[in-house]
This record gives structure tokens, C-alpha cells and sequence, in this order.
């Protein structure tokens, strides 16, 4: 009798699996997949722009009856994000799934209010991805960046996705996830910072331009921005140096262009008569990409010296005024220093920690850089 019973409930349990199909929402034609979420704020009220796939021209054996844009974009307001975002599934009528989204853009009106109000939707929505990317909109409405016409048959989220990815790869921003602007404002002493995208004109068209680095206040509010030199900077500071370019001069002038192939930054942090005293070690192994001298010939032992001194002392002084430029503004911890303290003297930190504000801007840097000079093309194509 108990295996009869069993059986009868395996039965239904398969049947039920096998019909599951059929259930609304599973058809990829009844799904809104997102693939970027913009949000503005004008006064008090929220404006959500979302980019979809238009999976129902994919979906259609007569894909003219849908139109032939690879994505959709729909907008609604509302008190909250979360209220937008609902009022935007009555204008498609569609499920809305974020397993997809690529990008979150904040508009500089969102990031003037704490951020963490518009965030929470995201960090709740168990569909939410933690690797998805979050930026600043600057000098327009985030809106716009969705909507911008950068080409036919392009979603423009994934465009900003690449660029993002590319931007942190080549060391010019720091990578912002959702998980990462979510644990530095949890963290008590870290400030957030996030990358800063605009639009430029390109004819006809938009291209998006990702270069300056939005600094936020321990309000989780825009305070100011960090131009393309500092940038670069606070990310070898920052110790998320991958690779980048970098310039440099011999004895008489001639520019020489690097490529950084490999960066590694350690720390070592100590408090001396209640002065947090940061010692910064970064190595930056390198390439020869470009020379203007010496006419195709090989260059000089004494030469590469140079440009490896050069290197060395131009980093130092940059990341030194770096430092300079954040302690003056404020002292907003965007390196998250304190946690470097808490990893390297607990004890110091409990200390410190309730006025960090303070103790970062008293802190002290001594950065030392080590250059190490690959390879610099030993023979010339001719010779």
C-alpha cells in the first residue's frame, strides 16, 4: 500500500513538473529582461528609464510585426524606484527579471541624496546580480544615456557595460559592482566613489566617454570629482593597478610611451604618537609600446635608466598629491585606509576609528615605486 501511495505522489510530481511550462511568465515573449536601469530624481519624485531586450521580435516567426530594434526602452514615475519599476510593467504587460541587468546609472540629482535609498531595491531583489555595475550619469539625466542614439541594433547597456569593464581593466577607473559600492558603505570608514559616464557627440550619433571618478561624502552624497590624472592615481593607490599607459622623457626630450603589463601595491600601516603612518609599496612591470628617438635604433642601457627613474619619481609625486588633494577635501576615505589600519593594528583602529574622519586627514604617506623595464625591443625591425 505505501509503495501504491508513493508512486501515486511521484506520478503527480512529474506531471506537474512537465506542465510548469505552460504557466504565464515562463515564455520568453511574457519576460522583461532588462539589460540597463537608469533612475533621475526631479524634487521628490523618482524616474526610472529601463532598457529591455525585445525578445518578442526574436520570439516571432514574423519579427516585422514587432519593429526591428534590438531593444526597448520604457520610463515611469513614481514616490520610489521600486514604485517606478512596477508602473513600468503596466506599459509592457511583461514579467520583469534583473538576472540580466548590466548597469545601474544614478544621475547626479540621485547622487546628491543618499544613494543608499535608491540601492536598497537592488540589494533586496534576490534576482538583482551583485557583479552588476554601477555609475554616475554627468552633465545628463541618466535617462538620456539609455536613450542616447549611439547605432542601429546595439544595446546600449551592454556598450556601457564593455567600456566600464575596459575602463578598470586599463587601470583608468576603479571596478564598481553593486556587491563592492555595497560593502564600502557598509564599511564605517570607507567612502564610495563611482565611475562617471557622458555623452559625447560623434556626428549623428553619441559615443559614451568614461574617464572622471565621482568621490562621495560619509552621507553616501556627490561631493566632487576626480579628473582623468588623479583617476589614474587612485587606482595604483587604490591597489587595483591591472595595466595602463604610461609617458615618460630621456635625457634630451623625447617621449617614450609604456604599457603597464603587471601592477602590485602592498601596504604597511602603523601608528606613531597617535599618527596613522602609511607605508606604499608599488611595483609596475612595463613594456617599451613607442619611442621618438634614436631613429629605429636600439636604445641605450643608460637611456632605459632613465625612463625607469623617471617613471619612478613622476608615479611617487602624482599619488603623493593625490593623497594631498583627498585630505584636503574633506578626508572622505575613498582608499579605505581605515580598513588597511583594522588589517594591520585592530587595536589602533578601535582607537581611532569613531573620529576617522580627523585621524585620516592627520595620516602620513610615504609611497616608494620600483619600475621594472621588460622588454624595449633590443633590435630594430632594420637591424
Amino acid at each position: 500500500m505505501l509503495k501504491k501511495i508513493l508512486l501515486l505522489f511521484f506520478v503527480l510530481f512529474v506531471f506537474l513538473m512537465f506542465c510548469s511550462c505552460e504557466r504565464y511568465g515562463t515564455e520568453v515573449e511574457d519576460m522583461m529582461i532588462i539589460e540597463g536601469i537608469a533612475v533621475d530624481k526631479e524634487n521628490e519624485t523618482f524616474e526610472v528609464t529601463i532598457e529591455m531586450l525585445n525578445n518578442k521580435q526574436s520570439a516571432s516567426a514574423d519579427s516585422s510585426n514587432v519593429g526591428d530594434e534590438m531593444t526597448l526602452i520604457y520610463s515611469a514615475k513614481g514616490e520610489t524606484v521600486a514604485e517606478a519599476l512596477r508602473l513600468i510593467i503596466n506599459k509592457t504587460g511583461n514579467v520583469p527579471t534583473y538576472i540580466h541587468n548590466k548597469v545601474i546609472i544614478l544621475s547626479e540629482e540621485v547622487a546628491k541624496t543618499d544613494i543608499t535609498k535608491v540601492l536598497d531595491f537592488f540589494e533586496r531583489d534576490y534576482t538583482t546580480q551583485p557583479v552588476t555595475l554601477v555609475c554616475i550619469s554627468k552633465g545628463v539625466k541618466a535617462g538620456e544615456v539609455l536613450k542616447a542614439n549611439i547605432g542601429k541594433d546595439i544595446s546600449k547597456s551592454e556598450v556601457l557595460e564593455k567600456i566600464l569593464n575596459q575602463s578598470a581593466i586599463s587601470s583608468i577607473t576603479p571596478e564598481t559592482r553593486l556587491i563592492d559600492v555595497i560593502n564600502t558603505i557598509l564599511d564605517e570608514t570607507a567612502c564610495v566613489t563611482l565611475p562617471a559616464v557622458s555623452l559625447e557627440n560623434n556626428g549623428e550619433t553619441k559615443t559614451f566617454f568614461v574617464e572622471d571618478i565621482a568621490v562621495f561624502n560619509y552621507n553616501n552624497e556627490i561631493s566632487y570629482y576626480l579628473g582623468r590624472s588623479s583617476a589614474e592615481s587612485f587606482v595604483k593607490l587604490l591597489g587595483e593597478l591591472k595595466n595602463g599607459t604610461l609617458v615618460t622623457q630621456d635625457e634630451i626630450g623625447n617621449k617614450a610611451t609604456f604599457i603597464i603589463v603587471d601592477g602590485k601595491t602592498k601596504y604597511k600601516a602603523e601608528v606613531i604618537n597617535g599618527i596613522v603612518n602609511y607605508n606604499v609599496k608599488i611595483k609596475m612591470y612595463c613594456d617599451l609600446n613607442a619611442y621618438e628617438g634614436d631613429r629605429f635604433k636600439t636604445i641605450k642601457s643608460e637611456t632605459v635608466e632613465v625612463f625607469k627613474k623617471n617613471i619612478e619619481t613622476e608615479t611617487e609625486r602624482s599619488i603623493t598629491n593625490l593623497y594631498k588633494t583627498i585630505q584636503i577635501n574633506n578626508s572622505y576615505d575613498i582608499l579605505r585606509f581605515g580598513r588597511r589600519l583594522l588589517q594591520n593594528d585592530k587595536n589602533a583602529y578601535k582607537l581611532l576609528k569613531s573620529d576617522w574622519q580627523k585621524n585620516f586627514k592627520n595620516s602620513v604617506i610615504m609611497v616608494d615605486v620600483e619600475v621594472i623595464i621588460r622588454r624595449i625591443g633590443e633590435e630594430s625591425y632594420h637591424e
